[in-house]
C-alpha cells in the first residue's frame, strides 16, 4: 500500500484550559464536557496513529493547555518513542501561563535539534510565566519559539473568527476552491481529537456538536476494531480529498480573511 506521509499532526491531550479565548481555533471554551487524556489512552492512540502513518513532518502536542494534564511528562516520553517516524520536530505548545516542570524540560533538553517548545504570549496580564520559562529554556539550551499575540510585531496579524458555523459554500466546486486557499487544508494538516484523526479542529468540533453529520471517510477512528489496512485506506482517501463537509461551513484559515484581536477572553 502507498506510504502515508503527513506534513503535520496536532495531538490534543486535554480540552481543559485556564484561559477562555473567544476565538480559540480549537473552540476549547465552548466544549460543555471537558476531557483529560490519560497516559494509557495516549499510549494506545499513539501506537495506532503510527501504525497508520508512516512518517510525519511535525508532531505537535497541544490542548487546551497541555500542562494541566498530570500525565504530560509520561505522555511526552511516549511521543518520543516514535521520533524515528517524525522527520522534522516534536513540538509542545503552551500558553505561557504555567511554569514548565523540570522533568519535561529535561526530556526536551535531551533532544536538541529534534524538538521544540512553543509558547504563545498573550501579554503579561495573561501569559505571566513567559519570562520565567524562557530563562529556563535558555539555561537548558532547549529549542523554543515565542509566538507573540499582542502589541506590535504579532506572530500573526490577529486571529480569524471561526464561530459562525453557517453554510458558506453551497456546492462542492465552491467548497473545494475555498479549501485550496486554506493553510490547514492545502497543507494537509491533521488533528487527533478524542481518539479520531480529523482534517482540522473545526471539522472535529462541528461533527461533535452536530453542526454537520459525522460522515465516514471524513475522519479515522483510532479506537474502533477495523484492521489497520482499512484505516490506512481511509487516511489515504482523506489525503486525496480536496475538502470535507466542514469546509462548506468555514471561511478557512486564509491570508485574505479579516482578523480579530487575539486572546479576547469570554466573560
Amino acid at each position: 500500500m502507498e506510504e502515508i506521509i503527513l506534513k503535520r499532526t496536532s495531538f490534543n491531550i486535554t480540552t481543559y484550559c485556564n484561559l477562555k479565548c473567544k476565538h480559540c481555533i480549537a473552540f476549547i471554551p465552548y466544549y460543555k464536557e471537558k476531557k483529560m487524556m490519560s497516559y494509557d489512552e495516549a499510549s494506545l492512540l499513539l501506537k495506532k496513529y503510527f501504525q497508520i502513518v508512516d512518517r510525519v513532518g511535525h508532531f505537535n502536542v497541544t490542548g487546551g493547555e497541555p500542562l494541566l494534564n498530570k500525565d504530560v511528562c509520561k505522555i511526552m516520553e511516549e511521543v518520543f518513542l516514535y521520533e524515528k517516524q517524525i522527520d522534522e520536530s516534536i513540538d509542545f505548545v503552551t500558553n505561557g501561563t504555567l511554569e514548565i516542570p523540570e522533568k519535561l524540560l529535561d526530556l526536551f533538553a535531551e533532544r536538541q535539534g529534534r524538538s521544540k517548545i512553543i509558547m504563545s504570549d498573550y501579554g503579561e496580564h495573561l501569559s505571566t510565566k513567559i519570562k520565567q520559562n524562557e530563562e529556563l529554556l535558555i539555561k537548558k539550551k532547549i529549542d523554543y519559539r515565542i509566538s507573540k499575540f499582542y502589541g506590535d510585531g504579532l506572530y500573526y496579524d490577529g486571529w480569524i473568527d471561526f464561530t459562525d458555523h453557517s453554510l458558506k459554500w453551497p456546492d462542492k466546486e465552491a467548497r473545494d476552491n475555498n479549501s485550496r486557499k486554506c493553510v490547514h487544508s492545502a497543507g494537509k494538516y491533521y488533528v487527533i481529537n478524542d481518539g479520531e484523526i480529523h482534517r482540522c479542529s473545526r471539522s472535529f468540533y462541528r461533527m461533535k456538536m452536530g453542526i454537520i453529520p459525522k460522515s465516514g471517510g471524513e475522519y479515522v477512528s483510532l479506537t474502533d476494531d477495523l484492521p489497520i489496512e482499512e484505516k490506512k485506506r481511509q487516511m489515504l482517501n482523506m489525503q486525496k480529498s480536496v475538502s470535507g463537509t466542514s469546509c462548506a461551513y468555514c471561511v478557512g484559515l486564509r491570508n485574505d480573511i479579516p482578523r480579530v484581536a487575539p486572546a479576547q477572553q469570554l466573560d
